[in-house]
């Protein structure tokens, strides 16, 4: 399967369950959009047979996005499928943003520093500063460091595209005070997931997951002013819809936006009503007064628009 799948047990568990829900002798120009909607109904309607409770989205989703990659590569690889049927996925739920807040980064920087994994200080400095997820930051090579060019190369991804991610300075000092070898991988092949755990404990940091330290790499990232499309490319998400997910965390970057592209009309009306307002210009001698005093507010207030 293609490579943004997340592994080939995965893929067989999918491709088990169909077989038992579709029937195995179901060839694939069985599969029909009915069909298929029928199938969805079920589980929809169904529920978890340990809890009891309604599957979710994602229980729904997953087999029938793995049957829609099937029925694809059938129809433009295998040549076997006239037309791919249409099959609609439910809606999910953004998942959760779990960030750190500066001084739970502290607390737990110190504590991923007293580790018995002596890399996961680093690992985790460099998480922070990229985005990258956890398998990417293990499996990253020497060959893919490029410290001439201050960039990390990533060749592959769970999207399947290749990206770059240009190094910020705690990542390029990490990277240039390590052994440099010519090939290699970077990191120790040893669990940190034990490590982490015991760290964010130590730490007091609670509810907090390795890949939450992609969360704030983004949310910092936005909340200090980055470019939604900018953060999807850093980030390898296959559409920018994926990224969406942090855009609320830009509010101050929103209202600057608005601000900047505010019509002329609405200022004029701002300044003619702080004009009117003005106890000055209400007791102005004339009307010729009143309409000097308030050209030369709108020119004030333009002006002050203008400036940064």
């Amino acid at each position: 399967m293609k490579a943004r799948k997340k592994t080939l047990a995965e893929d067989q568990r999918h491709a088990r369950h169909l077989l038992g829900a579709l029937g195995a002798d179901t060839p694939l120009a069985g599969l029909t959009a009915a069909a298929i909607s029928a199938y969805k109904a079920g589980r929809i309607a169904a529920t978890h047979r340990f809890t009891g409770e309604p599957l979710s989205a994602a229980a729904i989703n997953r087999p029938l996005a793995f049957l829609r990659s099937v029925l694809i590569m059938a129809a433009e690889e295998w040549d076997i499928l006239a037309a791919v049927p249409k099959i609609k996925l439910e809606p999910e739920p953004q998942g959760r943003i779990r960030w750190l807040a500066l001084d739970e980064e502290t607390r737990l920087l110190e504590a991923c520093r007293r580790s018995s994994i002596a890399h996961l200080h680093d690992l985790v400095v460099i998480a922070l500063e990229t985005g990258m997820r956890k398998g990417e930051l293990l499996g990253m090579t020497w060959d893919r460091v490029d410290l001439s060019r201050g960039v990390i190369r990533l060749e592959v991804t769970k999207s399947g595209k290749r990206r770059e991610i240009p190094m910020r300075q705690r990542v390029y000092d990490i990277l240039a005070a390590m052994p440099h070898r010519e090939d290699g991988r970077v990191w120790p092949t040893v669990g940190i997931r034990k490590a982490f755990v015991r760290a964010t404990r130590q730490a007091r940091v609670d509810d907090f997951h390795f890949h939450d330290l992609r969360h704030t790499f983004a949310s910092r990232f936005m909340m200090n002013g980055g470019d939604l499309l900018a953060l999807s490319k850093l980030l390898g998400h296959a559409s920018v819809k994926m990224t969406e997910r942090y855009s609320h965390l830009s509010q101050d970057h929103l209202r600057e936006q608005m601000a900047r592209t505010e019509s002329r009309a609405e200022i004029g009306h701002m300044a003619a009503v702080t004009v009117r307002q003005t106890p000055e210009n209400i007791e102005a001698a004339s009307q010729d007064s009143l309409m000097l005093n308030h050209e030369a507010e709108l020119e004030r207030f333009g002006a002050g628009w203008r400036s940064p």
